[in-house]
């Protein structure tokens, strides 16, 4: 993501957690091949907040340190958070900046605040001006839809989780939405994700299926997706999800219309990838004007940093 509006940001890293490693350990080994310097990379851990991040940021005073959303946590009457306050009051200077929870309100403002901390504005435009003109382009191609909301369900690392948890609101949820798609599990969950039973998709029957995962779940019956894994792998991945008794009886495993995304795509301005990908999903009969993976390979393009290598969009059948 610091790549997308630094030359070189393995030059400024002072630290990072450790959501890479262990969520999507195929990402880390593929950035850790091309990039071997990572390795020394002190980790600061995962749990924003604890004592044990708190106390390793401040052994290593970085200039800046970078928090997500979620990682801030609850948002207080004052507009701060206690895990915020717990930085600043050490004298750190941070930043939040965020692209899973609202990608299409919070991306292009968090683009540009990171690139203007980093002293580079110029770099940060251009990136600005690719994502936005990238997004007009899918959805200007959408057009004004008047027909009513597809439904469909996201199945949360899917196979890896007990079934299932789902996106109702924001994230995917939101890209969906824009592209002529409603989340089912938006019905019935208070927050933006959570579980939704089984019983309550094979009763709503959504149109299209879509599961999410990373290939940490390889051993444990998940969704391989991601850096280096190939289509047929990612496909051979979801066959065995939907293969589940309780899946395959969804409407939309029957029809074919099942597919699965890589989950790390909402956390930064790759979700575009997701969002081409939902467009010719969610709309079959406009789905040769959206390429998911030739955006993926613009992408790849601009950014070389990124892994080179992987899909991170596949469909049960690629003819659906």
């Amino acid at each position: 993501m610091i790549g997308m509006v630094h030359p070189d940001p393995l030059a400024i890293l002072a630290g990072w957690a450790d959501d890479l490693n262990t969520i999507f350990p195929n990402e880390a080994a593929a950035w850790r091949s091309r990039f071997p310097s990572l390795g020394s990379v002190p980790v600061i851990g995962r749990r924003a907040g604890s004592d044990y991040v708190v106390e390793n940021l401040l052994m290593l005073q970085p200039d800046l340190v970078l928090v997500s959303r979620f990682n801030a946590g609850p948002v207080e009457s004052d507009g701060s958070t206690a895990f915020l306050r717990s930085l600043t009051r050490a004298g750190l200077n941070v930043a939040v900046i965020d692209f899973a929870q609202a990608p299409l309100k919070d991306t292009v403002p968090s683009l540009r605040i990171l690139s203007q901390l980093l002293g580079q504005e110029a770099r940060g435009e251009e990136t600005v001006s690719f994502y936005q003109a990238t997004l007009k382009r899918i959805t200007e191609t959408f057009g004004d839809q008047v027909a009513a909301p597809t439904d469909l369900v996201f199945h949360s690392h899917a196979g890896v989780m007990p079934c299932c948890a789902s996106i109702g609101r924001g994230s995917f949820a939101d890209l969906a939405a824009l592209v002529g798609g409603h989340s089912i599990a938006a019905d019935v969950l208070p927050t933006s994700v959570g579980p939704i039973n089984l019983e309550y998709m094979l009763t709503r029957q959504p149109d299209v299926y879509i599961a999410t995962g990373g290939l940490k779940g390889e051993a444990s019956g998940g969704i391989s997706i991601g850096a280096n894994v190939t289509e047929a792998q990612a496909r051979d991945s979801l066959i065995q999800i939907v293969s589940d008794p309780g899946i395959a009886e969804l409407y939309a495993v029957q029809t074919k219309r099942a597919y699965a995304l890589w989950h790390g795509l909402n956390e930064t301005p790759l979700h575009l990838v997701a969002l081409e990908a939902l467009a010719g999903w969610l709309n079959p009969g406009m789905k040769d004007a959206f390429d998911a993976d030739k955006t993926l390979a613009e992408f790849r393009r601009r950014f070389p940093l990124l892994p080179q290598d992987g899909v991170y969009t596949v469909a049960l059948d690629p003819s659906a």
